[in-house]
């Protein structure tokens, strides 16, 4: 009599046989077709070596985010033409301008009148500034307080005005000096009168502005002159 197969708990259960009668296990599903799939990309591919790889998602269809547009030409600089070439300055004498430049002028000015031969001088004899000398020249000579004028005083008398608050004038053809105001509110006095107009001005006479009294040291005249030279 053949003796009957002895069946394990799993055959029994309905599972699969054992041994070399159990049937191959199925083979793997297909890959997804090409762009169907999720992808990965490395990101920060120029990070840290010790940082490791790191990847993101990218959806079907999706693609390299395009280059940003170059930035809009930057606009010409100050002072330039579009060509990129310095443009000429130009300023309006006595409008705006550079403070630094206007006292450059001045300056270059005074050297100017510096180097013209001296036909006198004021010499601060009261007030402040007390034996300061201003030196005249040739022509009108401008005296206030403020660096334009070609006689500047400007020794703390605040009642000078900083533009011209008189003239004192030596004419080479006459050799002749003269003094006039400039129109200011502060009387201009010459020996202790008001100049209103004109008047001559000779060597010796006092002059007052303010709290400022001036003495006039006249070199040229008539016995000297810098034409005789």
């Amino acid at each position: 009599m053949a003796k009957k197969p002895i069946l394990t708990d799993d055959e029994l259960d309905g599972g699969l046989p054992s041994g070399d009668d159990a049937p191959a296990p199925p083979p793997p599903p297909p890959l997804p077709p090409r762009g169907d799939a999720s992808k990965t990309r490395p990101l920060d591919a120029g990070g840290d070596d010790n940082s490791g790889a790191k990847t993101r998602i990218v959806e079907d269809g999706d693609s390299a985010a395009p280059a940003p547009p170059p930035p809009p030409p930057a606009p010409p600089g100050q002072g330039r033409d579009a060509s990129g070439h310095a443009r000429p300055k130009t300023r309006i004498h006595g409008y705006g301008g550079d403070p630094q430049q206007a006292d450059d002028e001045a300056a270059m000015g005074k050297e100017m009148m510096a180097m013209q031969p001296v036909v006198g001088w004021l010499v601060v004899i009261a007030g402040p500034g007390r034996g300061a000398s201003i030196a005249l020249s040739l022509g009108m000579n401008s005296v206030g307080r403020g660096p334009d004028n070609a006689a500047q005083v400007d020794f703390g008398d605040e009642t000078i005005s900083r533009d011209p608050h008189a003239f004192v004038t030596y004419d080479d053809e006459t050799r002749m000096f003269h003094i006039s105001h400039g129109g200011k509110t502060n009387i201009v006095r010459l020996n202790d009168a008001p100049v209103l107009h004109s008047e001559t001005l000779k060597h010796g006479d006092t002059i007052r502005i303010g709290a400022t009294s001036l003495r006039f040291v006249a070199f040229c005249g008539d016995d000297f002159d810098w034409s005789d030279a």
